[in-house]
């Protein structure tokens, strides 16, 4: 068994397609990644003011799942941004039930309008079944995001539903942790 040597930093093996190490140990990911400049609350609620009544009845439109990430910012714009939020849910036949009864308690609590949507005629869980097989045509770490690659299709939908409604602002509550996909 072959020996694999790892970032110093971010420990990511030497299999990693693509990857070279410099003198110190460091891969390229790292000496190439541009860390998120966090501008703070101030920043944000100045940004927020911009589109503030900018719509005929929504501020922004907010992306919903029913996770702690959105609910969250749905949350912190209707309670502590005093936003008109309109809300938008990709109906994903793989969604739970905790998520979508987190989803419906939220929006009845904070008392948003919400538009769901999802595909016609069973094509997202078709498509799913059909992810892995294009996968295998060409496996590689690199093509394991060809997987979800259906599950990114509802943006096109979410940028039709803020125009439709006026808004032009769209807000997605997400974590680093879970945007690689």
């Amino acid at each position: 068994m072959e020996s694999q040597s790892m970032c110093t930093k971010c420990v990511l093996p030497s299999s990693t397609p693509g990857i070279e190490f410099d003198r110190n140990g460091i891969c390229n990911y790292c000496d190439t990644h541009m860390p998120v400049k966090v501008q703070g609350e101030e920043k944000l609620k100045e940004s927020l003011d911009a589109f503030r009544g900018a719509g005929e009845k929504y501020d922004c439109l907010v992306c919903i799942s029913g996770g702690r990430d959105s609910t969250y910012t749905l949350w912190k714009l209707v309670s502590d941004y005093k936003m008109g939020v309109l809300a938008f849910n990709y109906m994903n036949p793989f969604s739970s039930e905790q998520a979508r009864a987190n989803m419906q308690n939220a929006l009845n609590i904070l008392g948003v309008d919400c538009v769901g949507w999802e595909f016609p005629n069973d094509v997202q869980r078709r498509a799913t079944r059909k992810a892995p097989e294009a996968w295998s045509h060409r496996p590689s770490s690199t093509t394991i995001p060809i997987v979800c690659a259906h599950c990114k299709t509802w943006w096109p939908r979410a940028f039709q539903i803020a125009r439709d409604n006026n808004v032009s602002l769209i807000v997605i509550g997400s974590n680093p942790l879970e945007t690689a996909s």
